[in-house]
């Protein structure tokens, strides 16, 4: 029998052994930063510097802190990559850096190997950084990387900004995608390696006066750093417009930094070398995801057309080939398409399967969008089987099994309900894609997508009572089993979903202990009339969902109405789930890099109209798990079933560390402060006590036992040549729970901390 914490049996005895234990270590402390300068214009890389300046790639590393949930778990986060920075309008800018649409990661981490690059600069000091013109180069170490074995992801973002004129929505636009490469050392998972690489540009400078040629969506990135995205002309009127709908894609791994990366119309592309242009089309395409390079043998683009085509790149370089075998005879797919690299059994047929795609859809003749379709991807991009679910219309088969809450009652009949999430710019900027999904450990497949109770997916403006439903497809055949993952309430609050744990974020996922409740959109916005309060899901692969809602938190002398990161936490037993506060609103945390706190300011999961793009989708997160672990984690609600998220927020650094954090860009362009649009990663944060799992492997499982005290114990007193000593390694001297490359007495009080904390 596994025992459990509550049933620690180590003799105190033993531990009082060790006191007299003592070693010696070193530690290095190390983009989070700010400028050589106050205020405006702060020290975002501009995406058309090229030269001995260059800014086209930046290496550097990222610290990251420790966040604390409302269920007392550890999480790794940090602002992890900047957006461009803003234009300079004479005498000074206007704003610090560009405003962030979708963003996307790779659905796996790379095998454990060499970093992307052999040199990062890292401080742990103001003023220090990557960008030439606005920060102490001289004064920013590097270090060698060489020998650093790292698991390694990639990200990637559209950014964008109204140009010199400042004008949104005209051809003087600043539109740009973003990417990173991005690595850790399994053992020590909260330093991050980080290479921003400015992928594609859709103007060739920042000049005044100067056309943009083309407007950019998001679409999906794997893990070797090839992206693709797609590209149109609207609003734009210059003579090299693209004219067509387009799909591209970057290995941002190979692109030059003394190219501009312009994407135009006739005169080729700017680094032509990194980059492919995959369709090329007059009718409407959405934003493209893709099959990865470590699945396929090569990255292979695919998508959804207006046309009710599936496109998908057979021929390598084209993405020409369609089919419409993804869908039952006579429905029609909505929104971006979405993708996991797991294998459901009855979607495949046993040869060169690589993936599930996923997609919101309407039945034959329906007027609603009330299905999720899910079909079988081979390695070259064509389709095996298929299948479609359909929304429930009786209350019984559809409700929240943990609190027993009913759509149907609430919101009115469940047939007039919609899945939503795809309209307005959606298609056509991203995010990928509303639907969540993953293949269980029992073979089953989870899929998750937001729903509109009035107003649906097909009107905009769009209604802010939502809920997340979530479907279990056995795969041993038989009925879809249906749940409430997260929902609003009444216009009141009534019955909306409860946030449990504790707001000092020492609590336990305690159902009597409620901390707050999902919000309707207007509770925390008054002046808005349209929603969503929920934003679109993210899945790990143990099912666990992350997104972005409005919320009400209990607190004396009045409620908090705010937004925050929640993480609904799933039960495979029960289908159920509940609701983790992560992070939210005005949270202070500390900049490790920069030594300057920053709060976060602004993220939300609604623009004026609809789902926001730069909201949490279904390709914000790497369904992967830490290299260290020998099998999937069983415990409930554990951080280490997620692999890596990606969120966007605008944060504000305290520069004169007088404990405010005043924008400049809302105060007349005055003050010391500097604000950022960035893109935070978060990994979880192993508790230091756990180093085994229950076969005795020296990997983490989630539990703290006897078992994880004897793999400890074990590799303390082992010979400091014998690497099974780092075993033992699960602190470094400030105490944070990451390894730091020796065993000593720091180690020794965080274990134990751990092992009888909790």
């Amino acid at each position: 029998m596994k025992i459990r914490s509550s049933q620690r049996l180590v003799s105190p005895s033993l531990i009082a052994g060790f006191a007299g234990l003592a070693l010696s270590s070193a530690a290095t402390m190390a983009q989070d930063s700010v400028s050589s300068a106050a205020g405006l214009p702060g020290d975002a890389l501009n995406a058309y510097t090229v030269g001995v300046n260059s800014n086209q790639i930046a290496n550097f590393v990222v610290d990251m802190t420790t966040i604390t949930t409302s269920w007392g778990n550890r999480y790794h986060i940090a602002p992890t990559v900047k957006s461009s920075a803003g234009t300079s309008v004479s005498p000074s800018p206007v704003y610090f850096n560009h405003l962030i649409g979708a963003q996307a990661v790779s659905n796996r981490f790379t095998p454990v190997g060499p970093l992307a690059r052999t040199s990062y600069r890292v401080w742990n000091a103001p003023l220090q950084g990557v960008n030439p013109l606005r920060n102490n180069l001289a004064s920013t170490p590097t270090i060698n990387t060489s020998s650093v074995q790292a698991q390694n992801f990639a990200l990637g973002f559209m950014e964008f900004a109204g140009g010199p004129n400042t004008v949104f929505g005209d051809s003087d636009d600043e539109n740009n995608i973003i990417g990173a490469l991005i690595g850790f050392d399994p053992r020590r998972q909260n330093r991050l390696y980080v290479s921003r690489i400015n992928a594609a540009t859709n103007k060739g400078s920042a000049a005044a006066g100067l056309t943009s040629n083309a407007s950019f969506g998001l679409g999906g990135i794997d893990d070797n750093g090839t992206i693709v995205f797609y590209a149109d002309g609207f609003a734009m009127n210059g003579p090299d417009v693209l004219s067509t709908r387009n799909w591209y894609r970057v290995n941002i791994a190979a692109r030059s930094a003394s190219l501009v990366p312009q994407i135009r119309a006739s005169l080729g592309l700017g680094d032509a070398a990194a980059t492919v242009r995959l369709l090329n089309l007059v009718e409407n395409v959405t934003t493209p995801t893709l099959i990865p390079a470590s699945v396929a043998g090569r990255t292979v683009a695919v998508g959804l057309d207006f046309l009710n085509n599936l496109r998908f790149e057979q021929t390598a370089g084209s993405a020409a080939t369609t089919t419409q075998a993804y869908l039952p005879a006579g429905a029609a797919a909505r929104g971006p398409m979405g993708i996991t690299t797991g294998i459901f059994a009855p979607l495949s047929n046993g040869t060169n399967d690589a993936a599930i795609g996923s997609a919101l859809s309407r039945g034959a003749s329906a007027t609603k969008t009330r299905g999720l379709s899910f079909w079988g991807l081979n390695t070259d991009g064509s389709v095996d089987n298929q299948i479609r679910l359909e929304l429930p219309t009786s209350n019984a088969n559809l409700f929240d099994r943990a609190d027993n809450f009913n759509p149907g009652n609430t919101f009115g009949s469940l047939g007039n309900h919609e899945f939503m999430n795809y309209q307005s710019q959606v298609c056509f900027r991203g995010g990928n894609g509303p639907v969540a999904m993953t293949v269980l450990p029992s073979g089953d497949l989870l899929a998750a997508a937001g729903v509109a109770a009035t107003g649906g997916a097909a009107s905009v403006p769009q209604s802010m009572d939502n809920y997340l439903a979530v479907a279990r497809v056995p795969a041993a055949g038989g009925p879809a089993v249906w749940t409430v993952a997260a929902h609003s309430g009444s216009a009141t609050g009534a019955n909306s979903k409860l946030i449990l744990g504790s707001l000092d974020g020492q609590g336990t996922p305690d159902p009597n202990n409620p901390i707050g409740r999902i919000a309707r959109y207007s509770e925390v916005f008054p002046s808005a009339t349209n929603g969503p309060s929920i934003s679109a899901p993210a899945m790990d692969r143990m099912g666990n969902l992350y997104f972005i809602a409005t919320i009400q938190l209990f607190a004396t002398p009045q409620n908090i109405n705010t937004v925050g990161l929640i993480r609904a936490n799933y039960d495979a037993a029960t289908d159920a789930y509940q609701l983790e506060l992560l992070v939210k609103l005005n949270d202070v945390l500390p900049g490790l890099n920069s030594t300057r706190n920053y709060q976060i300011q602004f993220f939300g999961p609604a623009d004026a109209d609809s789902v926001d793009s730069g909201a949490t989708w279904s390709g914000n997160i790497v369904q992967d798990f830490n290299a260290r672990q020998s099998a999937p984690p069983a415990a409930y609600g554990t951080p280490i079933s997620l692999g890596a998220l990606a969120f966007r927020a605008k944060i504000v650094y305290d520069y004169d560390q007088n404990s405010t954090f005043v924008d400049p860009t809302f105060n007349g362009g005055v003050g010391a402060d500097q604000a950022y649009n960035v893109v935070f990663v978060v990994l979880p944060a192993f508790k230091p006590a756990d180093v085994a799992n229950t076969d005795g492997d020296p990997s983490p499982d989630g539990f703290v036992d006897n078992g994880d005290f004897t793999a400890f114990f074990n590799a303390f007193f082992l010979d400091s040549s014998d690497p099974n000593r780092l075993i033992a390694d699960v602190a470094n001297t400030d105490a944070e729970p990451g390894p730091d490359g020796t065993v000593d007495n720091g180690d020794f009080t965080a274990f134990f901390a751990s092992f009888f904390g909790g």
